[in-house]
């Protein structure tokens, strides 16, 4: 039997309003948007449990954890519940081609899969992660007509960062629920309590996390903090060291896209601190524990400095834009941002 995962964080506002609707009230599908970490995909899972729990002692987030349902949905394998990961899409490609994207074999195992009665007499539920990242115009299309009429008692429900990176035929056809950043108090007692972390080091993955859970989390692996540290360097290295070439992060072959991400989002906090460095001290530093570093990028960058880190900030949204709305290889985001990076410095 799978471990009792931690309790649901943060996010009231979305768990009083699916309070106020009930389990018979609830729409067709759901879009829940809002930035990565934040909680959208396990609300969207402890919601299904919920719903297909024998003896649920609240609404949205009270199942038992006990009965049969609530067994199965905790081990990955209730029959009624469906959730999109790489093991559903490499198990329904008919191709012998690895992939992890969302194409038309799986939609049409989705839509198999979702058109059959209940395996238990709950509710068929189908969770689709990261439903933004999908690139292939033709599977929302394909989709679009079993999210308009599921069927009785079905329910899907779909999770974005932007809700603006979903065809409007899909959000017209769902009910958007907003998930804002987590507080740090909230990350820093999570951490503490469910994940053994120690406060301090728990306080500063709160502070660095940016309002999210998974990235506090992410933060403890020792790959992802290689990545970051790379970042940071390569940020301070572009805006104070014009003459010498930054090295390229190595992308590699295993996931560059989740690199790519941790790239820029360590690189927009380095940015970020430096321009406040340069307005108010430290006070109000992200990562605090690099102040000395960031003090002499502010130094080397002379007057200039907050003017220059914030056209750096611009620079890396705009590169951030690129990676969600293009299909840029990541090399190529990551030396266009080095060339604007570097232009700062030099003019």
């Amino acid at each position: 039997m799978a471990d009792p995962p931690p309790p649901f964080v943060g996010q009231q506002h979305v768990v009083d309003y699916f309070a106020r609707l009930g389990p018979q009230r609830l729409a067709q599908a759901y879009l829940l948007h809002g930035p990565r970490g934040t909680g959208k995909r396990t609300f969207a899972r402890m919601l299904a449990w919920t719903l297909n729990c024998e003896h649920p002692t609240s609404f949205p987030l009270g199942y038992c954890g006990v009965c049969g349902p609530c067994v199965r949905g905790l081990n990955g394998s209730s029959g009624d519940i469906l959730e999109i990961d790489v093991d559903f899409i490499q198990a329904t490609a008919t191709t012998e081609r690895k992939t992890d994207k969302l194409g038309m074999d799986q939609v049409r195992a989705i839509i198999e899969r979702m058109q059959l009665k209940s395996y238990e007499g709950g509710r068929p539920i189908c969770i689709v992660p990261g439903f933004d990242a999908i690139t292939t115009e033709f599977v929302p299309n394909v989709l679009l007509k079993q999210i308009e009429e599921p069927g009785p008692q079905k329910l899907f429900m779909l999770t974005v960062e932007r809700e603006d990176a979903v065809l409007p035929t899909i959000r017209s056809r769902c009910t958007s629920i907003r998930f804002d950043r987590l507080t740090e108090s909230d990350i820093t007692r999570q951490l503490i309590a469910y994940y053994d972390v120690a406060p301090d080091l728990a306080t500063t993955l709160a502070r660095r996390s940016l309002g999210s859970l998974g990235d506090a989390l992410a933060e403890r692996d020792s790959a992802t903090s290689d990545v970051r540290e790379a970042a940071r360097a390569w940020v301070l290295d572009c805006l104070t060291r014009p003459d010498r070439l930054p090295l390229m992060v190595d992308f590699g072959k295993e996931a560059p896209r989740e690199v790519l991400d941790e790239t820029l989002r360590q690189a927009r906090i380095t940015a970020r601190d430096v321009m406040l460095r340069s307005i108010s001290g430290d006070d109000s530093l992200f990562d605090i524990a690099h102040d000395e570093r960031y003090a002499q990028a502010q130094r080397a960058l002379g007057r200039a400095a907050a003017e220059r880190s914030a056209k750096a900030l611009g620079f890396i949204d705009e590169a951030i834009l690129m990676a969600h709305d293009t299909h840029a290889a990541p090399a190529t985001i990551y030396g266009w941002l080095q060339v604007q990076l570097r232009s700062l410095a030099a003019s």
